[in-house]
């Protein structure tokens, strides 16, 4: 097995200011971000030591039931003292119980607030064609009991009080990011994975860990963050925790574990999945937060009323759609773009390999509820095949936040982004 040993933090507010540059063209100042990432590696003066973190961990196995493996691996220290990480492994073969010389994608899966390293989602993913691995981020094992070699809990204090009371590296987020970063590590390392094609994909904070994780490590393809988002200081949720940070903790918080940080230096390719109403993750920071993506790496995906829960996390066609359109070569998800608002109407241009099945605008005035108890309409939207155009009637009470959503006939949806104010954020 590789040796795995755990670097102590050294600051990196030279890559902050960095990240927060703006002197350099796009290409360049990618380029830029890169070279960062790997030469804080070599000196040391890494947060997330991309050195240590893209070689594959230590790990033992625990048992294979049912097609799905259970191991244990070396993650980064808390306080003071190595950590283990307890995942959940399987692949199309190990889950029907064969053996070919097939290669598959692969996958990193991230629960959220509350949960656990699901053996039902890495089953999902498997039974898709994916090698998958799901790890738990609150340093228990798969039966909930706490790792004898733990890491840091999933609670608020773990998440942001710890700020204020030892080193960055005792926040929860530190540790998160790290694990699932090793866990792509032995994931691109295993036999019958295609190290060239891999995944992430996370539901509410597992979502938020997305979005750094899939701007921090550059081997993966694509990720897909559902619900989670940055701009937490912004959260009708998450404010009230970090309100609660004082001394310049609060900032240091922002300016470490915020994905606003991290979003604008991505290279791989984002798909944003969320709904309109969702209590965590409202509208406005959404929107800045996709908007961070540049446009050609970014998809958006509002889903009217999704619910917010693991099972509805992991259900959305549209997830595996846009992973098999990038492994695979199946046909791309619909796309909707170049919104104009006219003489009494709004339209919309969209591209779809998929002849669509309806189309509406979605649109509300409520700016004084919070996002879960905002109220929502919708009109229906006309679809012209040969313009590649769909349309509306603009409200005649106007509207504060809107977007367009389309499904095609494989029940595959996207939708525009948000409008807000009039004018595409």
């Amino acid at each position: 097995m590789d040796n795995f040993k755990s670097k102590c933090f050294v600051p990196i507010f030279s890559f902050v200011l960095l990240l927060c540059g703006c002197a350099v063209d796009g290409t360049a100042q990618s380029n830029a971000v890169h070279d960062a990432n790997q030469n804080r590696a070599g000196n040391n003066e890494g947060f997330w030591d991309s050195k240590v973190l893209f070689g594959k961990p230590d790990s033992k196995s625990l048992q294979i039931s049912s097609g799905v493996q259970s191991l244990l691996f070396k993650s980064v220290d808390y306080k003071g003292k190595s950590t283990e990480v307890f995942a959940y492994y399987s692949d199309p073969d190990m889950l029907n119980g064969k053996t070919s010389q097939k290669k598959f994608p692969g996958v990193v899966l991230l629960h959220g607030g509350g949960g656990k390293a699901f053996q039902e989602w890495v089953e999902k993913w498997a039974a898709e064609g994916y090698a998958a691995i799901a790890i738990d981020f609150g340093g228990k094992d798969g039966n909930g009991n706490r790792l004898e070699n733990a890491g840091p809990a999933q609670g608020a204090e773990e998440k942001f009080t710890n700020i204020a009371n030892g080193p960055l590296t005792d926040v929860w987020t530190y540790h998160a990011v790290a694990s699932s970063i090793l866990a792509h590590s032995w994931l691109r390392a295993q036999p019958k994975v295609d190290s060239s094609m891999t995944f992430v994909t996370g539901i509410s904070w597992g979502g938020y860990l997305t979005c750094i994780v899939g701007s921090v490590d550059h081997r993966f393809k694509a990720a897909v963050p559902v619900y989670g988002c940055g701009y937490y200081g912004e959260s009708d949720v998450f404010k009230k925790d970090l309100n609660q940070l004082s001394g310049g903790f609060r900032e240091k918080w922002l300016q470490y574990f915020d994905p606003s940080v991290y979003l604008p230096h991505s290279q791989v390719k984002f798909l944003f999945i969320n709904g309109n109403k969702d209590r965590f993750y409202n509208v406005i920071p959404y929107s800045k937060s996709y908007s961070l993506v540049s446009e050609k790496n970014r998809r958006v995906c509002i889903k009217p009323d999704m619910l917010h829960s693991h099972p509805r996390g992991w259900e959305p066609l549209e997830i595996r759609s846009f992973f098999d359109h990038l492994a695979y070569g199946y046909a791309d998800l619909p796309s909707l773009n170049d919104i104009r608002m006219g003489e009494g109407s709004i339209s919309a241009s969209y591209n779809a390999p998929v002849t669509l099945a309806n189309a509406s605008f979605y649109y509300t005035s409520d700016t004084l509820s919070t996002n879960e108890n905002r109220k929502w309409q919708s009109v229906k939207a006309e679809i012209d095949p040969d313009s590649k155009k769909i349309s509306c009637k603009m409200p005649e009470e106007g509207f504060a936040y809107g977007f367009f959503s389309i499904k095609d006939h494989r029940s595959v949806s996207a939708s525009s982004e948000f409008v807000i104010n009039g004018r595409v954020e």
